[in-house]
C-alpha cells in the first residue's frame, strides 16, 4: 500500500489540524497519555508535569481536531483507565468523555476491556485494577458500525438446530465486555519496542472490523507503540499516525517492515470466517422455514383438519413485506380437496398471525394444489422430511417416486445436521 497517507508523523498531536486539513479519517482509535504518572521523554509533552486542567484542555484540543478531519461516517474510540492519585481515585474517562462531546463528538458507547487477571496484587486496600474503559464516539447518526461481522457463530449449543427460531442467523450478539489479555512485551517481535501500556493486536481489530472497511483511513494521535497503525496497514488500511518519540517511530517502522506480510496472511485467512458465518446464516434460516412448515401442519392437525396432505417449501424471490421478517418463503399445500381451500385459508391465516409462527421472522407466500404434479415439477429434485424432525431430510425424491404418507414436507433445501456435532463446547 504505497500511499502517502500511510505513515507515521513526528508531530504534535495538538496541531493535528495544521496536518490533516480535510474530512478524510474514518475511524480514529488511540489511548492517551496518562495523567501525570508517565515520563513518555519529551517536552511538551500531554499529561506529566501538568495540571488537571491542562490535561483536560489539550485532550479536548486534540479530539476537537480530530473531529473536523473526521468523515460524517467517522468513529471514535479512545481506551482509558481511572487513576488514583493521592489515596483517591479520578474519574479520568468520564472527564474525557465530557471534554470530547463539548468538541461535537455524539457518544455512543462504554465499553469494558478486561485485562489479564493472572498478575498477583498484595496492595492492601485497594482492588486490583483488571480493567480499562473504551468509550466509543460518533461524529453523525450516520455513523459505520458494523456489528454482523464480530458476531459470533461457533461457540453454540444444539439447541440451535431445534429452535433456530431463537437464534439470530447471523449468530450470537457480542456483549460490551472484551476479554483481551495485555501483550506480553516482546510478544510483537524480535527487538519490538518496549512500551507503557501495549494494546492487544486482537482488540484493535475488532474495532477496525465494527468500524471500518478495507481502504478506509485510520488515525491515532497518540501512536505510541504503533499497534493501531500495524494492524490497519495488516487490514489493508490506510493510517496516520503522530507521535513525539523518534525511537517509538523508527521501531515502528522495522516491525511493520519485518512482520507484515505474514500478518497480511493471516487477516486474508481470517477473512474466510465471514464467509463461513454466511453459511451459518443461510442454515438457520433454511432450518426456520422448514419447522415453520411442521410447526404449522401439526397446528392444523390439532383443528382436526384432515385434507392437507403435503407442503412444499421453497426459498422465495419476493422481498419481505412484513415488518421485522428475516426471510421470504414459499409454501405450496397440497390438499385432498380445493373445495375448502377458504377454510384453510382462514385457519392458516389465524394460525399465523400469532406465536409461534409469528415470532419466526418468516414472510409466508401460500398457494394450495390438489394434484401431486402440480406440486413436484418434472425433473425435479427434492428431499423430503418428516412431521417431526426437519433438520435431517429423509431421501431426495422426484415426481416419479412414490412418496409415503410420513414424507410430508418436500422441499430443495437439503439439510443433513447430526447434531452430536454441535454440542455446546
Amino acid at each position: 500500500m504505497n500511499d502517502k497517507l500511510c505513515n507515521i508523523h513526528k508531530y504534535d498531536a495538538r496541531k493535528i489540524d495544521k496536518l490533516i486539513k480535510e474530512p478524510i479519517v474514518d475511524v480514529t482509535v488511540t489511548s492517551p497519555p496518562y495523567f501525570d504518572m508517565k515520563d513518555y521523554g519529551y517536552k511538551e509533552q500531554i499529561g506529566f508535569g501538568q495540571s488537571y486542567k491542562e490535561y483536560l484542555n489539550d485532550i479536548g484540543t486534540v479530539f476537537k481536531s480530530v473531529y473536523a478531519c473526521t468523515k460524517s461516517t467517522g468513529s471514535l474510540w479512545v481506551i482509558v483507565d481511572a487513576l488514583r492519585k493521592d489515596g483517591e481515585i479520578v474519574a479520568l474517562p468520564f472527564d474525557i468523555a465530557n471534554k470530547i462531546r463539548e468538541a461535537g463528538w455524539i457518544f455512543r458507547e462504554i465499553i469494558i476491556w478486561e485485562k489479564d487477571k493472572t498478575v498477583p496484587w498484595t496492595h492492601k486496600g485497594q482492588m486490583r485494577n483488571s480493567f480499562e474503559y473504551i468509550l466509543m464516539f460518533s461524529k453523525t447518526d450516520d455513523y459505520k458500525f458494523f456489528i454482523d461481522k464480530i458476531r459470533d457463530y461457533e461457540v453454540l449449543k444444539s439447541w440451535w438446530i431445534r429452535y433456530p427460531e431463537r437464534y439470530n442467523p447471523k449468530g450470537k450478539t457480542p456483549d460490551g465486555i472484551w476479554h483481551y489479555p495485555i501483550p506480553t512485551q516482546g510478544s510483537w517481535g524480535k527487538g519490538y519496542i518496549r512500551h507503557f501500556c501495549p494494546l492487544p493486536e486482537d482488540l484493535v481489530a475488532r474495532i477496525l472490523t465494527l468500524s471500518t472497511e478495507e481502504n478506509d483511513v485510520v488515525l491515532d494521535p497518540f501512536s505510541g507503540s504503533g499497534t493501531v497503525l500495524a494492524k490497519a496497514l495488516n487490514m489493508n488500511r490506510r493510517y496516520i499516525g503522530t507521535e513525539l518519540n523518534s525511537e517509538y517511530i523508527s521501531m515502528f517502522k522495522n516491525y511493520i517492515k519485518n512482520t507484515n506480510t505474514e500478518k497480511q496472511s493471516e487477516y486474508e485467512k481470517e477473512k474466510k470466517y465471514l464467509v463461513n458465518q454466511m453459511d451459518f446464516e443461510k442454515i438457520i434460516l433454511q432450518l426456520r422455514a422448514l419447522k415453520y412448515a411442521r410447526i404449522l401442519l401439526k397446528k392444523i392437525d390439532d383443528q382436526d383438519v384432515r385434507i392437507v396432505q403435503k407442503i412444499k417449501v421453497e426459498k422465495s424471490s419476493e422481498k419481505c413485506l412484513k415488518k421485522n421478517s428475516v426471510d421470504c418463503y414459499k409454501y405450496t399445500i397440497l390438499l385432498s380437496t380445493l373445495k375448502e381451500k377458504e377454510k384453510i385459508e382462514k385457519i392458516i391465516n389465524a394460525l399465523i398471525s400469532k406465536a409461534p409462527l409469528s415470532k419466526f421472522g418468516i414472510d409466508a407466500l401460500f398457494s394450495y394444489v390438489d394434484k401431486i404434479d402440480k406440486l413436484i415439477s418434472p425433473k425435479e429434485k427434492l428431499y423430503s422430511y418428516s412431521n417431526k424432525i426437519t433438520h435431517k431430510f429423509i431421501r431426495g425424491i422426484n415426481l416419479d417416486d412414490r412418496i409415503n404418507e410420513k414424507e410430508v414436507i418436500l422441499s430443495p433445501i437439503k439439510l443433513d445436521i447430526d447434531e452430536n456435532e454441535y454440542k455446546e463446547l
